[in-house]
């Protein structure tokens, strides 16, 4: 396994060098960076396992590191390190999806504990991509198809549809980068995901217009719209008419 530092100061770098047990996690090789841009020159090259990174630093700060790493097809581990107990630079932590932050100085214990568990799961993540990539490549046998982890996502958008669903949801639950899914359910599906979603609940929405005595506004909440006047934009736009208009022509 590999892994990065990545801060403006070099004494932040060394101490994090000689704190970290990286032999005892696996990790035989340590990259350094001192600001964003050299990170992500390193991080492309190399594509370490585990990421450290402050938050302050010059050229690229460690928000917009995040940002990117977030949005890459990486599946790292970030740690931030940072000498600021900020509202701002956790809760951005916190959206980028970094996995813990630790303060300056660094407690050698909580250091080493962190690593041990940022190892741990990206080793079960590991383990579950390796799980899914073999079972897309497994061949039918007799006959019977083995799902895809784009079947297996489609089966999750039927069931829950209702749900205001985020792709970063999906890419959380089966442990798959967002872009990669965004490209191969199109690929396979011929829609975005949010079309796809948008198609089983116009579908849906039909079915439910049929019964009379259901509401317009009941029917919209019934599929995942909070929204009766939205609904109804979105249904016009997909079949030409209005809810109320597709009730009506179905009596006549």
């Amino acid at each position: 396994m590999k892994a990065i530092i990545i801060d403006d100061e070099k004494h932040v770098r060394d101490g994090l060098q000689l704190l970290a047990d990286w032999k005892g996690n696996g990790i035989d090789k340590v990259y350094e960076a001192g600001d964003g841009d050299e990170a992500i020159r390193l991080i492309k090259e190399h594509r370490p396992e585990i990421i450290f990174t402050d938050m302050q630093m010059p050229k690229r700060d460690g928000i917009s590191l995040l940002k990117w790493i977030a949005e890459s097809e990486l599946t790292s581990i970030t740690i931030v390190v940072s000498g600021y107990d900020d509202y701002t630079f956790m809760r951005n932590a916190i959206t980028y999806k970094s996995f813990d932050y630790i303060l300056k100085p660094i407690d050698p214990d909580l250091l080493n504990e962190t690593l041990e568990r940022a190892v741990k799961k990206w080793k079960e993540e590991a383990l579950v991509r390796r799980s899914l990539g073999s079972v897309e490549t497994i061949p039918a046998v007799s006959g019977i198809g083995v799902p895809s982890s784009m079947e297996k996502i489609e089966e999750y958008l039927r069931a829950n549809y209702q749900q205001d669903i985020t792709l970063q949801e999906i890419a959380d639950r089966f442990y798959l980068s967002r872009e990669h899914i965004s490209r191969k359910f199109k690929q396979e599906y011929h829609e975005t995901i949010t079309d796809y979603v948008t198609r089983i609940r116009m579908e849906k929405a039909k079915e439910l217009l049929a019964n009379p005595r259901s509401k317009i506004y009941e029917i919209a909440y019934h599929i995942g719209y909070h929204n009766e006047k939205y609904f109804s934009k979105v249904f016009k736009k997909f079949y030409g008419v209005t809810p109320n208009e597709y009730r009506t022509s179905l009596v006549k």
